[in-house]
């Protein structure tokens, strides 16, 4: 088997941008390895699916279908919305603005849940996939600029998964589920 020397983005190589190290080859694979919808037949489509549907979610819509908070009571009003001034008189709660919940803790919603669960397990790399749902969750927190590091947090993991698909025999998805006629 011919060795395949392993490359990495530079922060300037996006494939958002079509300029990513195995960009010929990521289009390649996706073109050829992930269907139009649904779940792909194999296990390196899927991670391409996967981290193709991540990615564009995070460049499209900076991750707003990805993530959701928590709801909790505003611990200021105890969640009834209101506060007294320093007359007695009700008011909004100047912290919730009396909506009485405020956003709790952060999470991925479960459809990408399920994508970056599928990462962790079936990567060669996990820790790529463990790193994105951290920085995700952690040190993303909702604000995106589409730095260069920012995209580079998603360019490794295409990286790893191109690859992985050139350095080892693809399998059957267990995921995959065919349709009975």
């Amino acid at each position: 088997m011919k060795t395949i020397e392993k490359l990495n983005s530079t922060l300037k190589q996006h494939y958002w941008e079509d300029s990513g190290v195995y960009q010929k080859i990521y289009d390649n694979l996706y073109n050829e390895l992930v269907p139009a919808s649904d779940m792909a037949e194999t296990i390196h489509g899927e991670l391409i699916r996967c981290i193709s549907r991540l990615y564009y979610d995070f460049c499209n819509n900076g991750n707003c279908n990805v993530l959701d908070n928590e709801m909790e009571n505003c611990e200021y009003c105890d969640g009834y919305g209101y506060e007294e001034d320093a007359d007695g008189e009700e008011q909004d709660c100047s912290y919730c603005d009396g909506e009485c919940r405020v956003d709790g803790d952060l999470y991925v919603i479960d459809y990408y849940d399920d994508m970056l669960s599928f990462l962790e397990i079936n990567m060669t790399e996990r820790d790529l996939a463990k790193d994105l749902r951290s920085w995700l969750l952690n040190e993303y927190q909702t604000r995106y600029s589409f730095s260069d590091e920012q995209m580079n947090v998603y360019d490794k993991v295409v990286d790893s998964i191109v690859y992985q698909c050139l350095t080892t025999a693809n399998k059957p998805n267990p995921l995959f589920i065919t349709e009975e006629a």
